[in-house]
């Protein structure tokens, strides 16, 4: 089968990543392609899986993605521009992250037996936070509904080369309790799901805000909070949260940043941070105590500056 080279009226440069439901390409635009108000010729275009294009139940998951993140407007979050459809394939236009994943940084570091700086954990928590406290106060739609993303995870939190911190993947997100998808099935990533979302309860934007507590702590210590060999064993980790403290693999973390950490995992949602802005709250402070930079000068040491 030949290479394809052109998509939507896009010239295609070469395929991102391949998931699930949708594989994504990087692509520009021709002089005769029809842009949207803003868009940049250099893009990335996200396809729905030819095997799915028939499939109502992923249709409509694919284009009720686009329709959310097409509203969203935040230096944190990646932006949609635009959905259509272009003969039988469903395309959604986003904006170009030139970088990595934070999950590829992390195994960088895992595999060099170290841990994240703190300087750098901390900011690029709270850069995630900030997308967060962003779209649980956001209202969409007629009704005004909230936005729970329920799939935090490093693989969904790109880092550019200008030291963006940026979430996307909307893919699963829920809208103020309407489920989408599968409502029988564990939707997200299983080891950065809260302990109430793998006992099958209803889940608020606290979840979210337990995502980003796992990953601040892997950011600290270097290591994987839920590991397991299977779905089920990680299931029974996240079901049961048990926290060892950062400092048991990295032990220059400020006790601080231990707290932090010890708040934003509590099993019992309730006793956990209420809001992303609370969080960052806390985590601002705990910079300025140890003199680390809340910009992208913390990122230095991942940028190679």
């Amino acid at each position: 089968m030949a290479q394809e080279t052109e998509l939507g009226g896009y010239q295609l440069v070469g395929r991102l990543a391949v998931g699930g439901m949708a594989e994504v390409y990087q692509a520009r635009a021709r002089p005769t392609t029809q842009k949207s108000p803003g868009e940049p010729d250099d893009i990335v275009i996200k396809r729905l899986l030819p095997s799915y294009r028939n499939d109502a139940a992923w249709v409509k998951q694919f284009v009720d993605e686009a329709k959310l993140t097409v509203r969203l407007r935040h230096g944190n979050i990646v932006r949609t521009f635009r959905c259509f459809k272009a003969g039988m394939d469903y395309l959604m236009v986003q904006e170009l992250v030139s970088g990595r994943t934070l999950g590829y940084m992390q195994d960088a570091f895992r595999q060099a037996g170290a841990a994240m700086p703190g300087s750098a954990a901390a900011y690029i928590t709270i850069c995630l936070l900030k997308a967060l406290d962003y779209i649980h106060r956001a209202k969409v739609g007629e009704n005004g509904a909230t936005i729970v993303h329920r799939d935090v995870n490093p693989a969904n939190i790109l880092l550019s080369v200008q030291g963006d911190v940026k979430l996307t993947d909307f893919g699963v997100a829920e809208v103020e309790g309407v489920m989408r998808g599968d409502s029988g099935a564990l939707r997200g990533t299983i080891s950065y799901m809260a302990p109430e979302a793998v006992l099958g309860q209803a889940v608020d934007h606290r979840a979210d805000l337990f995502a980003a507590g796992v990953i601040f702590w892997e950011l600290l210590s270097g290591q994987r909070l839920f590991a397991g060999n299977s779905e089920m064993e990680m299931m029974h980790k996240v079901r049961d949260c048990r926290v060892p403290p950062p400092t048991r693999f990295n032990p220059e973390v400020p006790e601080m940043a231990v707290s932090i950490a010890r708040k934003a995992l509590q099993p019992d949602r309730t006793q956990r941070f209420q809001s992303a802005s609370e969080f960052v709250k806390v985590l601002e402070i705990l910079a300025k105590r140890n003199g680390w930079p809340v910009s992208v000068d913390a990122l230095k040491p991942l940028l190679g500056g």
